[in-house]
């Protein structure tokens, strides 16, 4: 059964900017999501050994204003910012080489890298699994938080917020779950499901190469609601995607994780939009090939 239009805020904004933004975000999502929760914790995403100006990773600016607007608009608040092993990445080097650890520690925060956490096992009707290991720091959590980037990826067709829940999962090698890889992402999100997603798009990733080597794309927006399906769905717009013809989009909302169908609040979606698809090295190596081909040069 098809479901409602889910609100999604959509904002534009600069890294310069986020204190207003943040705070017009909250008046659509309601700070009273901050202002109840006892323990916080904020899923980022350090994938790789990337710098913020890719797009690939979530920007040190953007954690840091909205660790201080809760910290400046709600009082101290008991936050955890984690992120686990991955098969290319090591969270605890990329968060020091980021300078993220300090930005953690300046505002109070801590750091947990879920790989090394303790964990329970939870029972799922999942897609993939029969249960998940929860790392207790997530379990323990009254407010989830998905702190994605928008960005393409070469398996999955996009990653914003379910995407950026896959890496809620414990093991380094997540590779092993490429096969079924959007069957796995439902279940991590089924298993560990944000009550917030905000998604990074003022850098944002396009190209054939994402989620790691693409192209940095300069949308100036954020996105976010309470319902993850409905943030990517409109994420998957802002992309020049169809979010129906998205795996785990799809997989989600027939086990109930949301609605692909979403109300934009806020900017809304603009009218002229980045182009997602475009590749930078592809479009040089054209250009060269054409030149080659005026000049009456022929492959060797």
């Amino acid at each position: 059964m098809r479901q409602e239009p889910s609100p999604v805020v959509i904002l534009k904004t600069g890294y310069s900017q986020l204190d207003d933004t943040f705070s017009r975000m909250f008046e659509y999502v309601g700070v009273n999501l901050i202002t109840r929760a006892k323990r916080i914790v904020i899923k980022i995403n350090l994938c790789d050994y990337k710098p913020p100006e890719t797009g690939a990773v979530t920007h040190p600016a953007f954690l840091d204003a909205f660790l201080g607007w809760i910290n400046g608009h709600c009082g101290p608040a008991n936050i955890d910012v984690v992120e686990s092993d991955a098969t290319s990445g090591r969270p605890d080097m990329i968060s020091r080489w980021l300078g993220i650890d300090q930005i953690i520690r300046r505002h109070g925060a801590k750091w947990v890298n879920l790989s090394k956490d303790t964990w329970t096992r939870k029972r799922v009707q999942g897609l993939r699994f029969s249960s998940v290991k929860v790392p207790d720091t997530i379990a323990r959590s009254d407010l989830l938080i998905s702190m994605a980037k928008m960005k393409t990826h070469t398996l999955t067709t996009m990653s914003c917020s379910l995407k950026n829940q896959f890496g809620c999962i414990m093991f380094p090698r997540k590779i092993r779950f490429h096969d079924a890889l959007d069957e796995a992402i439902v279940d991590a999100c089924t298993a560990m499901p944000p009550k917030l997603a905000i998604v990074d798009g003022i850098v944002a990733m396009g190209g054939t190469k994402g989620p790691i080597d693409g192209v940095p794309i300069h949308a100036g927006l954020i996105v976010a609601g309470t319902d993850l399906v409905a943030v990517d769905a409109a994420c998957a717009a802002i992309m020049g995607l169809n979010p129906n013809r998205i795996g785990h989009l799809r997989k989600a909302e027939s086990v109930g994780l949301g609605s692909i169908r979403f109300e934009p609040l806020g900017d809304g979606i603009p009218d002229e939009l980045p182009d997602f698809e475009t590749d930078e090295f592809y479009r040089r190596i054209l250009k060269y090939a054409m030149t080659l081909q005026t000049r009456s040069i022929t492959w060797g």
